[in-house]
Order: C-alpha cells, then sequence, then structure tokens
C-alpha cells in the first residue's frame, strides 16, 4: 500500500515514537489509509479507525476489508474523540483539518483520555493554535516535520505528556520550535513565500498607521527575524 507523501510523514513519526504495544485512534479518518498501513506494516497491532460522517467511515470498512484487516483496524463512527473514550488508545493522529476545529476537538475529549501520550497531528492551516493549546495543557512538542504534497506544504508535529511546563516563545508557535532550529528546505520555502505575501500586503496599503498595516509589518519582520535566525 503506497501512502500519499503527507501520509507517508504521519506514519513514519508514528512508527518513530511508537512501541509495539501502543494503539493508535486516527481521527477524521477518511477512507483510513493511515491506520491500515500502520497495521499492514507490523507498526501497530490494532487501529481504530473514526469518522464522524458515514460516507467517510464507510470508504474505511472498504479499505479495511479489501487489506484483510478486520477485527485489527475498527472503524468506529462518532464525533471528534467521543468513539474511543472507552477504548484506551493511546496515540492519536488528526489530520487534514484546520487547527480550530482540531483544538476544538481536543478541548472536547483529551482530559478523559488519560491513556493517551503522545499526539501526532497536520493542521492544514493556523498550526499555532494547536501548538500553543497543548503546550498549555500538560504536552510538550518533541518532533515536528514539513513535507510538500502536490502544491501545499504540511506541518507535522509530535507532542508528548510532559509533567514539567516548557517555556516556549511567541515564535515557537508561530513557526515550530524544531522547525525553525533545523530549517530544511521547505520550511525556508513556506516563509519565503509567506513574507512575499505580506510585503504585497504592505504595498497596497497606504497608511502605515492602518492596524492591518501594523500587523502585517509585525508579522514581516518575525519571519525575517527567523529566517535570517543563526546566519
Amino acid at each position: 500500500m503506497k501512502l500519499s507523501k503527507r501520509l507517508d510523514c504521519i506514519a513514519k513519526l508514528i512508527e518513530q515514537y511508537a512501541n509495539e504495544e501502543d494503539i493508535l485512534a486516527d481521527i477524521g479518518t477518511d477512507h483510513g489509509y493511515l491506520p491500515c498501513f500502520i497495521v499492514k506494516e507490523g507498526i501497530l497491532n490494532i487501529a481504530y479507525a473514526c469518522d464522524v460522517a458515514k460516507g467517510p467511515l464507510q470508504a474505511s470498512k472498504e479499505t479495511i476489508r479489501s487489506m484483510d484487516l478486520e477485527n485489527v483496524v475498527i472503524p468506529l463512527l462518532g464525533n471528534g474523540l467521543e468513539p474511543v473514550l472507552d477504548k484506551e488508545p493511546t496515540i492519536i493522529s488528526i489530520s487534514g483539518m484546520g487547527g480550530f476545529l482540531m483544538e476544538d476537538i481536543l478541548k472536547a475529549h483529551l482530559d478523559e483520555l488519560s491513556s493517551v501520550h503522545t499526539l501526532v497531528l497536520q493542521p492544514n492551516l493556523c498550526e499555532y493554535v494547536i501548538r500553543q493549546y497543548l503546550c498549555h495543557h500538560g504536552f510538550e512538542i518533541i518532533d515536528e516535520a514539513i513535507i510538500k504534497d502536490v502544491h501545499h506544504r504540511y506541518e507535522v508535529m509530535v507532542f508528548k505528556r510532559s509533567q514539567q511546563k516548557v517555556d516556549y516563545l511567541e515564535e515557537d508557535y508561530l513557526f515550530g520550535p524544531i522547525l525553525r532550529k533545523k530549517k530544511p528546505t521547505e520550511f525556508i520555502a513556506k516563509w519565503q513565500r509567506e513574507l512575499k505575501i505580506r510585503e504585497r500586503v504592505l504595498q497596497s496599503i497606504d497608511d502605515p498607521s492602518h492596524p492591518k498595516y501594523q500587523e502585517t509589518l509585525k508579522e514581516t519582520k518575525q519571519i525575517e527575524g527567523v529566517l535570517n535566525e543563526n546566519e
């Protein structure tokens, strides 16, 4: 089974930080490709494929059946984390949705899942929301990756429960503490593109005292600062 570059990146991070006895719950599983791959490749022995909509869940059932993974990849219908509240998963993966929706899903029930020690998350936008929320609620960032798949760049983050509060900077939430340190090629390409967008916004606003101008100017300086770090 061949995954997209985005899902393959998520799968590799799960493999890196999972133990054989871990149980994965993939939330918003769509066709169930990720949990099926994880079990088929022997990374984990059991996974839950969860979705709020019947259509995607039916698609995941078909994927499970086609790969002979009945009873080891278990499809569950329900909203967010609700389907696994009584299943004791240890790893949660969520991908392909906005940061604010992902935050809402985690806020609703994550505190009830004490069995979960690792989160592997790929928000499509507003990544800072997830970093900020989880780092203020008992988690720390242990790894990050960025991958270009077709025409989009996706950030993937790995969080672990932590007894110690980690002091992150505002730039860590915005850019990712590990990504801004390592500065992989796709990270630089993403933020160079974002910098050009903001420069065009600044050029389009005639009044430098306008709140939008000041906000964009601040963002521009932050991006320049991070791109120029350690040079």
